[in-house]
C-alpha cells in the first residue's frame, strides 16, 4: 500500500514538473502573431535567448550558415557562434551573451533582433512574452493644407469681382457713348430736315415771284 502511494506521488510530481517546464517556455509574437517553433526561447542570466533563424525568416530575412567558421550571414548582418561582437551595416555591435547553438539552432539575445533589424521589442517577464513589432511609420509633416489658402481663394474671387465691375463700368461707358452718338445723329438729322424744309419754302417763293 505504501509502495503504491509512493509511486502515485512520484508520478504526480513528475507530471507537475513537466507541466511547469512546458509552461515556462516564453512565447514570441511577431506583429501580434505567435511564432510557432520547435526550438522555444529560454532565459539565461535574465536575458531572453531567441531562435535567430525562425525569427529572421518570419520577418522575410534570408539566413545563411557558414559551417567553416560557424558564422551566420543575413544581408548586412554577420555574427559568429561564441563571439559577442557582431557586424551590422558595417558597424560593430556587442551582444550581452554571445550567440550559441542549442539543438542545432542558433540563439541570440532578444535585444539583438531590435538592433540588427530595427524592430520594436518588448519583453514581459511576468507573462513570459516577447513581442517583436515593426516600428510605426512617422506621419509626414505638411500634409495639412496651409493656412491662408481660403483667404487667397477669396482674394482671387475679389480680384475677379473687381474685374467684372470694371468691365461693367466700361460697358456702361460704351453705352453712354453710343447714346451720345445717337443723340448727335438725331440732332444732325433734325438740322438736315429743317434745312430741307427751308429750302423748299425758298423755292416756293421764287416760283411765286416768277409767276
Amino acid at each position: 500500500m505504501k509502495t503504491k502511494l509512493i509511486v502515485v506521488l512520484t508520478l504526480s510530481l513528475f507530471l507537475l514538473s513537466a507541466g511547469i517546464a512546458m509552461a515556462a517556455n516564453p512565447a514570441i509574437f511577431i506583429n501580434g502573431n505567435e511564432l510557432v517553433t520547435e526550438n522555444p526561447a529560454y532565459v539565461e542570466n535574465e536575458t531572453l535567448m531567441v531562435p535567430l533563424r525562425a525569427i529572421f525568416e518570419a520577418l522575410n530575412q534570408e539566413v545563411q550558415w557558414n559551417a567553416e567558421d560557424r558564422s551566420v550571414t543575413s544581408g548586412n548582418i554577420w555574427l559568429q557562434i561564441g563571439n559577442n561582437v557582431a557586424i551590422v551595416n558595417g558597424e560593430s555591435v556587442t551582444l550581452e551573451i554571445p550567440p550559441t547553438i542549442v539543438n542545432d539552432r542558433t540563439f541570440v539575445p532578444l535585444n539583438f533582433i531590435a538592433v540588427s533589424l530595427d524592430k520594436e521589442v518588448l519583453w514581459d517577464a511576468t507573462l513570459l512574452r516577447a513581442d517583436i513589432n515593426d516600428k510605426p511609420v512617422p506621419s509626414e509633416e505638411g500634409t495639412q493644407p496651409e493656412e491662408g489658402t481660403t483667404e487667397d481663394e477669396g482674394t482671387a474671387e475679389d480680384e475677379g469681382t473687381a474685374e467684372d465691375e470694371g468691365t461693367a463700368q466700361e460697358d456702361e461707358g460704351t453705352t453712354e457713348e453710343d447714346e451720345g452718338t445717337n443723340e448727335n445723329e438725331d440732332t444732325n438729322e433734325d438740322e438736315d430736315t429743317n434745312e430741307d424744309e427751308g429750302n423748299e419754302e425758298l423755292d416756293t417763293e421764287e416760283e411765286t415771284a416768277v409767276e
